[in-house]
């Protein structure tokens, strides 16, 4: 009768603990939001060339892209005074990876290497004509 008890509670703590992570698992990061920009890593042929820390004009109202759900985005400046502007618009896809906006035919594409609910980081990378690699890292905070 022990063996019996043991072995039915093995097998419900088995059963409950297999379930109870797969809502998790399942889960993704979503890109949809409003991020500011906090700095740039530059890169030059894999050499670290300098960091570009981002200085708002007033920091109570930062610029910031949103990312909506319909597929479009928006690059919001703000003024000292918290005037707003777009400053660039467009379309947008993402694939958990690779992130491309298209504004006006302009094509720019990003590998997104970290994502959380709060932390996006995009790496851009060009090769120039005589084969210079130049990569961009950005790095941004999401806001409410």
């Amino acid at each position: 009768m022990k063996k019996l008890l043991l072995k039915l509670t093995f097998v419900l703590t088995l059963i409950c603990t297999g379930c109870s992570n797969d809502d998790d698992n399942n889960s993704t990061t979503s890109i949809v939001g409003k991020w500011r920009t906090e700095k740039f890593d530059y890169y030059t042929d894999n050499q670290f060339d300098n960091t570009e820390i981002t200085v708002e004009e007033n920091s109570t109202c930062p610029d910031y892209i949103e990312f909506k759900t319909n597929g479009n985005y928006e690059s919001i400046d703000k003024d000292v005074d918290c005037v707003t502007s777009v400053d660039e618009s467009g379309t947008y896809t993402f694939n958990g990876t690779t992130l491309t906006n298209n504004s006006n035919g302009s094509i720019t594409t990003g590998t997104v290497t970290y994502l959380t609910t709060t932390d996006l980081k995009i790496e851009f990378i060009e090769t120039s004509l005589g084969g210079t690699i130049f990569k961009n890292v950005g790095y941004f905070k999401k806001i409410n």
